[in-house]
């Protein structure tokens, strides 16, 4: 596999060499986010299979160092429960996807996503503990949603943030996600020969300044306290609100 020099050096690896560092700094200090960030201008410049296994397979590089680190804290009696029913429920949201106006779900989700950051705004937080019922039940969602609009992070996000989780514990739980959900995805779209040559020397290229980026985020979060990591997240998932509903 040779090295394809002159077609990195572009306008457009710059470009997204400098999306995928916003991107990794949100990553590092949120747990969540990067993809939701660099999918759609990589979107712009790759076309969407491209854009969605570049930012998926440095989600994936990168979460084997950020897992390792979080292993400890993970709420892993809520989070196994959430990704076995989310798995199951993707059948049902590919149906969804085939009969529905994909359209006006994703405006109707966006909007209820905004709400939900809203709340996490005003600091509104369910004191009750993370019942296998109410996991399963995100777990479904959560999956029906990914495989039908590809919003399927927001409502985990607003479960973990929002319940009796430390913000330290709930962060990891995010991160082990992000980790677990996508290496099929990734997997998939790489046998099926969505990356060229080019394509992989790209993220083998970019990796490295993410991979840097995720760490400055990371003691961005550990510099800060829980407040200011709650109204960040908030933020970040009212702009993917806002960001979904305005473009076409």
């Amino acid at each position: 596999m040779s090295f394809p020099l002159d077609d990195l050096l572009t306008v457009e690896s710059v470009v997204a060499l400098i999306v995928a560092v916003v991107a990794g700094v949100s990553r590092g200090f949120t747990g969540f986010g990067s993809s939701l960030i660099m999918t759609p201008i990589l979107a712009v410049m790759y076309g969407p299979a491209v854009s969605v296994v570049t930012a998926l397979a440095l989600e994936v590089m990168v979460s084997v160092d950020s897992v390792t680190r979080v292993a400890k804290i993970i709420p892993w009696r809520t989070m196994i429960p959430i990704w076995i029913a989310a798995w199951i429920a993707v059948p049902f949201g590919t149906w969804i996807l085939l009969i529905a106006d994909a359209d006006v779900m994703r405006r109707v989700i966006s909007l209820i996503v905004a709400f939900m950051a809203i709340l996490l705004m005003v600091g509104w937080r369910y004191h009750g503990p993370h019942r296998l019922m109410s996991n399963l039940g995100v777990g479904v969602l959560s999956g029906t949603l990914n495989s039908s609009t590809s919003l399927g992070g927001p409502p985990l996000i607003f479960y973990m943030l929002m319940g009796p989780s430390t913000t330290a514990a709930a962060r990891a739980g995010l991160i082990a996600n992000v980790f677990v959900v996508s290496i099929p995805t990734v997997a998939i779209l790489i046998l099926n020969g969505t990356l060229d040559n080019v394509g992989l020397w790209r993220i083998v290229a970019i990796f490295p300044f993410f991979l840097v980026a995720t760490q400055i985020g990371n003691r961005i979060f550990h510099a800060t306290g829980e407040k200011t990591y709650r109204r960040a997240s908030a933020w970040l998932l009212l702009i993917v609100a806002v960001g979904t509903l305005i473009v076409e």
